[in-house]
């Protein structure tokens, strides 16, 4: 690296400098002049540019504003044209011609320009005349009056020869108003009856379809062949040397044609702003002159006060090249360095690794642009590295290639900024660890901080809550009332010390429920600033604990709504009594609302009951009669585990003293409300239910028991329990457990929803829950089940519960149709077509008769002894309603096929359902 050699510049002198000042005043007035010379040159030629361009403009706007005047009168003509030769055979009706004539009123009110019309028959009689208002009369023109050809009724010829609609010449109508008739043929089943004639007034027709702006612009008048002018829409003398335009105008045609001249085309405004610029020019030389030599003055005492602040200032001040070398620094750069920094660079006293950002703002601020070049870099020191911040910049209005610095030590700023920003990262970083969502707001509502968590739950960006009032985004738009009173409880310090729930509405639409705890936000000084609140999405549990409740509610409801009598007691102290019977005691655990009314009067009734119905065995049910009830009940009991843990018992008891009383009577009409019942399904279903519980449950206690004895065993001879051998017993009662739980889980998935939904769902998921639930049965009648479900088939959008029902129903009646066959199985098959998925279900059964095929779906239709008739009218509503066809196939061989189909929904119906 070659040295560098410092070139400290020394102040100048006070008087060499003045002397120098005011030559370049001197030079500078007459500068200053000249400049004045050339710029009443440049206005000069301006101005006559000015007036140039403005004539051009004023031109153009002529041609475009009377062309859209012809486009605007010649499509009124044409409308009026065609509605007139649309209507001229209603309005020519001779039944009519003495009649109110109200659609051509109408259409003569509603068009200003239109003087009279008349209708004039093939004879060249006028049949009748409407004459608009303001118009005093039409001469030669009257009902049932002869026309002759003046006035340019010789067009009625033309009109007639020529069956088409045609306009006279301008002709002079009363009142000197210059009168264009439209001559409409008439026609009826080929033969000319008249024409309906149409007189337009041209100085209407320039009052109305002119606009107000056009007519204010220029005069505008329609003329002749030869230049005369029929009307014009101003009376002033226009002088030739205007601007003017012409066009023809068809229709009306017959050389009719529109000119307009332009009211004033000759500006003023050249010059008056000559004479105003030569004005000012010669006012502003004087004065610029005058202020020019007290600049100067001014100038000298700035000068002086600069050099004075380059001493006396504690900041680093220089002088420098564009490469970096000190031509001139102040005592403070020399205090902090030594005056042995001079003789080097302002890039080698940088730290190294901040060389490169010095060398940039060299570079920036030689460039001569507006901005000074900004920077902070650590710099060598004796005692260590300082911190500098520096502001570079280059006199853009000056030809001297110096850069000129100002820099000021701010080590220990730097610092301060460091420990601020070590800290604030740690703070930062343990709010955005934190799962509940932080927010902090001022005594008057507005927010001054969320933390990450917030955002997330809200789904918007800080710097969209931050600075906001109430209502805030996250409010949800139909519960502003409630959470303005949340939030002025909580402004008044009246906010509950264990929180309160609020609705929380996030930026995608949806709502979530959050539980929020308030405190006060103190500062440093121990006052309050605000108002520090955490929220906790509580979603999940509330959706839990109302689920939990509202199956509680439908238990209760079920049961309160059951005609049945159902109370449960608890288990007696001493089990038997002297017949060793059990004998309940204590007062009823639970009792539903039929209990209550039928047995609050009688509560020996209930005693006695139920002591006859534990008589006898769990479940079946006893026929008794209490004279004190007068009624017959059929109760049933067993023995059941209260949620407490305890031994109880549950009875129901059934109101049957009608079936009694009149058995034969009413024996076909229970047959038929029998069938009417929806828990028949539910009650075939329980036994099989039942009996695959009891498999699993069984194993598990003889597992337990052997598990048990094997154990006692061991330790009556001493020994310890065989660790391996205990825990293959406990891993079979367990797998017994789980092949228990299965059930029970696909039972509680089928009943547990009472209200419809669709959503996207699995198809294997539907197919196996349908199926796990009839294996049971099917084990029952040894009847082997085959599933054929391909992999990877598409999502459903559907509800899965209800096709699992009509799934589960097809199996089941395939199950029955096979009691009796040799060869038991059952086939469930799933295949994709084009836009569908198809299911089927078959079997080989011995079939269905071409009767039973033709009334299958039909309600009340059954081939069991038991059946209700309803099930496949069921089946077909709910395949109908997803928008898919359910029907029955008659197999080659044996036994039936019954297929249905579901529509595969589009990618946006399953982002929308979701």
């Amino acid at each position: 690296m070659r040295p560098y050699t410092a070139r400290v510049m020394q102040p100048k002198p006070l008087d060499t400098s003045l002397s120098a000042e005011l030559r370049a005043i001197k030079w500078f007035t007459l500068t200053h002049a000249a400049g004045l010379l050339a710029f009443a040159a440049l206005m000069s030629g301006f101005f006559w540019y000015l007036h140039r361009v403005e004539e051009d403009q004023q031109r153009q706007a002529l041609y475009r504003d009377i062309e859209w005047a012809q486009q605007s009168i010649r499509l009124k003509l044409r409308e009026h044209q065609e509605e007139v030769m649309a209507s001229a055979p209603e309005w020519a009706l001779p039944e009519a011609a003495n009649s109110p004539r109200t659609l051509a009123r109408d259409f003569l009110a509603r068009n200003a320009e239109i003087a009279y019309l008349s209708f004039v028959n093939s004879d060249r009689h006028i049949q009748w005349l409407l004459i608009a208002r303001g118009v005093p009369g039409v001469a030669n023109r009257s009902p049932g009056s002869r026309v002759d050809d003046s006035a340019g009724f010789g067009t009625y010829y033309e009109s007639r020869d020529g069956r088409r609609p045609t306009y006279s010449a301008p002709f002079l109508g009363d009142d000197n108003e210059l009168i264009v008739e439209l001559y409409s043929p008439v026609m009826r089943d080929g033969v000319f009856t008249g024409s309906l004639v149409v007189a337009y007034s041209l100085s209407r027709i320039l009052t109305v379809d002119l606009t107000p702006e056009v007519r204010e612009r220029y005069q505008v008048a329609l003329t002749d062949q030869g230049g005369n002018v029929l009307v014009s829409s101003s009376p002033r003398r226009i002088h030739e040397a205007n601007l003017s335009y012409e066009l023809p105008l068809d229709p009306p045609g017959r050389g009719v044609r529109l000119r307009a001249y332009v009211f004033d085309s000759r500006p003023r405004l050249f010059e008056r702003s000559l004479l105003l610029a030569v004005i000012g020019l010669t006012l502003a030389s004087t004065v610029s002159l005058a202020l020019l030599w007290r600049h100067g003055r001014r100038r000298l005492h700035a000068e002086a006060e600069r050099d004075r602040l380059f001493r006396l200032s504690g900041d680093l001040m220089c002088v420098l090249d564009g490469r970096g070398n000190f031509e001139r620094v102040n005592p403070a750069f020399r205090a902090l360095f030594g005056a042995s920094a001079e003789n080097r660079t302002l890039a080698s006293l940088a730290h190294p690794f901040e060389r490169a950002v010095v060398e940039q703002a060299l570079q920036r601020a030689s460039a001569r642009e507006a901005a000074a070049a900004n920077f902070e870099a650590r710099f060598e020191h004796p005692h260590g590295w300082r911190w500098l911040q520096w502001s570079l910049r280059s006199d853009p209005d000056s030809r001297d290639p110096a850069l000129y610095g100002v820099a000021h030590d701010v080590t220990e700023r730097k610092s301060a900024e460091n420990a601020l920003a070590a800290e604030t990262s740690f703070r930062q970083a343990m709010e955005d660890s934190m799962l509940t969502g932080m927010r902090a707001f001022d005594m008057e509502g507005r927010v001054l901080y969320v933390n990450r968590a917030f955002c997330e739950m809200t789904g918007y960006p800080s710097d969209e809550l931050v600075g906001k009032i109430a209502p805030y985004p996250y409010w949800p738009p139909d519960d502003d009332a409630e959470q303005y009173s949340n939030l002025d409880m909580v402004l008044k310090g009246e906010a509950p010390a264990a929180g309160f729930e609020v609705r929380v509405h996030r930026r995608d639409g949806s709502v979530f429920d959050a539980r929020m705890y308030v405190s006060p936000l103190v500062g440093r000084n121990a006052l309050q600033t605000g108002w520090m609140s955490s929220i906790t999405d509580i979603t999940e549990p509330k959706r839990i604990r109302g689920a939990l409740a509202a199956a509680h509610e439908r238990f209760t409801t079920v049961l309160d709504e059951l005609d049945a009598a159902i109370w449960v007691l608890p288990a007696a102290s001493e089990p038997v009594d002297e017949s060793g019977d059990e004998t309940p005691g204590g007062e009823p655990l639970f009792a539903n609302r039929a209990f209550r009314s039928m047995f609050d009067d009688h509560p020996q009734a209930a005693q006695a009951l139920a002591s006859d119905a534990i008589a006898a065995s769990d479940s079946v049910p006893v026929e008794l009669h209490h004279p004190a009830l007068e009624r017959w009940l059929e109760v049933r009991s067993r023995s059941i585990r209260w949620v407490d843990g305890r031994q109880a018992r549950m009875l129901m008891a059934s109101d049957v003293t009608r079936r009694h009383e009149a058995e034969e009577r009413q024996r076909d009409q229970d047959q038929k409300l029998s069938q009417t019942s929806r828990l028949v399904t539910m009650g075939e279903m329980a036994s099989s239910l039942a009996h695959e519980l009891n498999q699993p449950l069984t194993a598990i206690a003889n597992y337990c028991m052997g598990l048990s004895m094997r154990i006692r065993r061991r330790h009556e001879r001493g020994e310890l329990p065989d660790v391996p051998e205990t825990l293959e017993m406990l891993g079979k009662t367990a797998t017994q457990a789980e092949r228990a739980g299965m059930v029970i889980r696909r039972i509680r998935d089928f009943v547990k929803r009472s209200e419809p939904e669709r959503r996207s769902c699995e198809v294997a998921t539907i197919v196996a829950d349908a199926v796990g639930l009839a294996e049971i049965e099917a084990q029952r009648r040894a009847v082997r089940i085959e599933v054929d479900v391909p992999a990877g088939l598409p999502r459903l959008l559907a509800d899965p519960i209800l096709i699992e029902q009509v799934l589960l129903n097809l199996i089941r009646n395939g199950l029955e149709a096979l009691a009796g066959a040799r060869r038991r199985r059952l086939q469930v098959t799933v295949i994709r077509r084009a836009d569908s998925l198809e299911f089927s279900v078959a079997d080989s059964g011995t079939g269905l008769s071409q009767a039973a095929l033709e009334k299958l779906f039909q309600p009340f239709f059954t081939t069991k002894k038991e059946g209700m008739g309803m099930g496949l009218n069921i089946c077909r509503s709910i395949i109908e309603s997803h928008k898919g066809r359910l029907w029955v196939d008659t197999n080659t061989e044996a036994g039936c096929t019954f297929r249905f189909t579901l529509p595969l929904p589009g990618q946006d119906e399953i982002a929308q359902a979701a």
